[in-house]
């Protein structure tokens, strides 16, 4: 929304047609606010704006109408809470939930790709799935969890997530459209001054309150930005492989619908993400994207080098999969997408274009474009204390 001001979405509630449904649950009293004259003015200008500077309260509300929206905003997030726990849009009705519900027995497959997923693999050590990681064996069996988890399954139904925040290592994506939003659009907002001497320090950023982050709230937590250099949100494995009913999965050969995964979009396909977490240890090149070396092959035996390499997650990058185990996994996602015991009713509505051909492997590689080179980090970003570990390439 870029909104510059968290009383902009209560003044836009207040206009909303759903008005009444909202004063039904939290009040009839909720909008007695006194909106100051330019307000329409203000809120029609996006948050990033030069404008305002650093003041995150351009409305300028009496103490009394500031309290009043800031209860009414909190009420808004609880009720948009509400919803996404909701059956419409979290109804837990994959062939995972089924089979946990002793409904439906995964396949061999399935089942061979869960086990990896909980074990050897460790990807339930982030992507929690409510049971423990299997535990991993004495030398000289393995270095990698596989041994049989015998602790009892969590009481709620698991979300895939920990909600927590990691970095992968991934290389900067110079497809990223942020790359190239360098000019003012009609308000005057520029989302990326810095072209390619932005990096992306995901949870460091926001620690230091930098470019394109709303403020920390706590300054306590400055000190601990370059521990969070690179770190994003782990997302949830769920509904990773869902694709409108026409394009029946996300991999090529297909017909598939073509998907973009991690935070910046770089790997195109389930097969690569796996393939990553795997082999990003095994195959690294000091490259950036689309500059892997002659007779490599990018994604596949070339991996280039990490944007943030500092923080990188060392848990994963050399799991010693097979091509075959890396398949399985991918099977075991598919298992997660909602709609197989209760179907969605509108996933036929799609009106694009599956895509057909190529590899798993290389999907999306006909795209790559040769990163430029590359300037050093803007100042803005990595030059702000407490500095980042080691110098961002």
């Amino acid at each position: 929304m870029g909104f510059p001001d968290t009383a902009c979405i209560v003044f836009r509630l207040s206009q909303a047609v759903y008005r009444p449904l909202f004063e039904q649950i939290w009040g009839s009293d909720s909008f007695d606010i006194k909106w100051p004259h330019d307000t329409e003015d203000i809120c029609d200008t996006p948050g990033g704006a030069a404008k305002f500077g650093s003041d995150t309260q351009p409305v300028k509300l009496k103490p009394e109408d500031r309290t009043l929206s800031d209860n009414d905003y909190d009420h808004w997030a609880q009720s948009i809470s509400f919803f996404e726990r909701g059956d419409d849009v979290s109804p837990f009705s994959s062939k995972f939930d089924a089979f946990l519900a002793n409904k439906y027995t995964l396949t061999p497959d399935e089942q061979a790709g869960y086990d990896l997923f909980r074990g050897k693999a460790n990807c339930n050590s982030c992507h929690l799935d409510g049971r423990s990681t299997a535990p991993t064996p004495p030398p000289p069996q393995g270095k990698a969890p596989n041994s049989t988890d015998t602790d009892a399954a969590a009481s709620t139904r698991p979300l895939f997530t920990c909600f927590g925040s990691s970095n992968l290592g991934l290389p900067l994506n110079p497809r990223d459209a942020i790359f190239y939003q360098t000019t003012p659009d009609f308000f005057g907002f520029t989302a990326n001054p810095f072209g390619f001497g932005f990096r992306d320090l995901g949870l460091g950023t926001f620690l230091r309150s930098g470019p394109g982050s709303w403020p920390n709230p706590n300054e306590d937590w400055i000190q601990y930005a370059p521990d969070s250099d690179g770190l994003m949100q782990v997302s949830t494995a769920r509904n990773v492989a869902m694709t409108p009913t026409m394009c029946p999965t996300t991999e090529a050969p297909g017909p598939y619908f073509q998907k973009e995964f991690f935070h910046n979009g770089y790997i195109k396909s389930l097969k690569q993400l796996v393939h990553f977490y795997n082999t990003r240890d095994k195959y690294p090149f000091s490259v950036t994207s689309g500059h892997c070396p002659a007779g490599k092959t990018e994604k596949v035996d070339c991996w280039p080098m990490p944007e943030v390499p500092a923080t990188m997650d060392m848990t994963i990058g050399n799991l010693e999969l097979t091509d075959h185990e890396e398949d399985l996994i991918v099977t075991f996602l598919q298992t997660l997408t909602d709609g197989f015991t209760t179907p969605y009713p509108d996933r036929n509505t799609y009106t694009g274009v599956c895509m057909i051909g190529g590899s798993a492997k290389t999907q999306g590689n006909e795209f790559l474009i040769p990163t430029p080179p590359l300037p050093p980090c803007a100042s803005a970003i990595c030059g702000v204390p407490p500095l980042p570990k080691s110098p961002i390439p």
